[in-house]
């Protein structure tokens, strides 16, 4: 098969995008292969408080409370498990988005009831390699008509960008208003999206299919989707629609994190501004979405369902809401997790128009600013093996959120 000098510049042009983009990107990640330690300088307890192992859970440190050490020297700090010797990759971020890194983030892995110490070094190497490194993954994707997707070692999403808003709006091919997110079902622990997505520009694959490493055989359109956001009004569901705008601060070996910009829309009680700020870790199923408004609101997150969806379960008193369902040849599970702080209550309704039916959690802000989980778990990718395996794991993450880790920087 024959390639055309259009196709090759336009790989090597796309090649060369992603080559700058990440490294432009304010982020430092250590692989443990790297670490070489001189001189301790400090130790950090983890506490579980709950009855029930903490594995891969992020921790998050402050630097300015590691006072042995300078900003000058963060570049060459390690972090060890004490108790198994082992090296732990970690990653610096800002997370204000001041412009200054502010924080080290690392996974711990706790027994029930117990706690964990981490100790930390100033070694003779500076930081990894980031392409080395990279688990917790997202980009905008021009090449798809503006789409934006990210991903970690167990699943992937899309959302819908303005190129193929603008393309719906003059009614051309390709085009689609959603405020809808789409799920990648992948069944491998290592990067897919830039893999797939370069199938649709090669035109040598097709990401509905399964050639081993998963599909995207999840219809969104202009549902919500996996926990896309709207408001309910007089039997309608009205949304802000495909973002704006976008920026990505953070990919590594632990988080994602990007904020997506919405044009002003209505929610049939008032126009709203809107700013998504979303990240998704090393290990979960949920992606973490804080949405930020110019005013308090009442909204919902919803949770598409069709023919095949089988079981629903909600419980507004610990903030767990889940559906399950058959997905061709295996089975899906959907789940929305809300501190009960945001949540107003659930109904199970179909709206008027193309949106169709949904599970839908009411939510309400808090000082302009709602906060939920939203994700999945995909019976063929052998994490979950049935729905109360994924019932189970969305209880034990409310459950985590209500009691998170005790941190002691010594």
């Amino acid at each position: 098969m024959s390639v055309t000098h259009g196709a090759i510049l336009h790989k090597r042009f796309t090649a060369l995008l992603w080559t700058v983009f990440i490294c432009s990107l304010p982020i430092q990640t250590v692989a443990s292969a790297e670490i070489n330690e001189v001189k301790p300088i400090g130790e950090i307890v983890v506490y579980n408080d709950l009855a029930l192992s903490r594995d891969n859970e992020t921790v998050t440190i402050a630097l300015a409370s590691l006072t042995a050490i300078d900003s000058d020297d963060f570049s060459s700090l390690a972090i060890k498990d004490a108790d198994n010797n082992s090296n732990v990759p970690y990653q610096l971020i800002d997370s204000d988005q001041d412009g200054a890194t502010d924080s080290v983030i690392f996974q711990a892995q706790i027994s029930a009831n117990s706690s964990n110490r981490y100790q930390l070094y100033l070694t003779k190497n500076k930081a990894g390699k980031l392409a080395d490194n990279i688990v917790s993954y997202s980009r905008f994707v021009p090449e798809r008509n503006d789409d934006y997707a990210w991903e970690n070692d167990k699943i992937a999403f899309r959302m819908f960008g303005p190129k193929a808003r603008k393309l719906a709006e003059t009614g051309k091919k390709g085009g689609l208003i959603s405020s809808g997110i789409d799920c990648w079902l992948k069944r491998v622990e290592y990067p897919i999206l830039n893999k797939w997505y370069q199938k649709y520009v090669d035109g040598r694959g097709d990401y509905h299919q399964d050639t081993g490493e998963g599909l995207d055989n999840y219809h969104v359109g202009s549902s919500l989707g996996c926990g896309g956001s709207g408001s309910l009004h007089q039997g309608n569901l009205l949304t802000a629609g495909n973002f704006n705008s976008h920026k990505t601060t953070d990919i590594g070996p632990i988080r994602t994190r990007f904020e997506l910009d919405y044009l002003p829309w209505q929610t049939g009680r008032a126009k709203v501004t809107e700013t998504k700020i979303i990240s998704l870790d090393k290990g979960s199923n949920l992606t973490r979405y804080e949405l930020i408004f110019d005013q308090d609101v009442d909204i919902v997150a919803g949770l598409s369902l069709d023919k095949h969806s089988i079981d629903l379960t909600t419980n507004e008193e610990i903030g767990v809401f889940s559906s399950w369902r058959q997905q061709q040849d295996s089975q899906l599970g959907l789940g929305i997790v809300a501190d009960p702080k945001y949540v107003e209550g659930w109904q199970q309704t179909k709206v008027k128009g193309k949106g169709g039916k949904h599970l839908f959690v009411q939510l309400k802000s808090i000082n302009k600013r709602i906060v939920y989980y939203a994700g999945f778990g995909w019976q063929k990718s052998q994490q979950f093996s049935s729905k109360d395996e994924w019932l189970q794991y969305l209880r034990e993450f409310a459950l985590k959120l209500k009691t998170p880790l005790r941190i002691e920087v010594q």
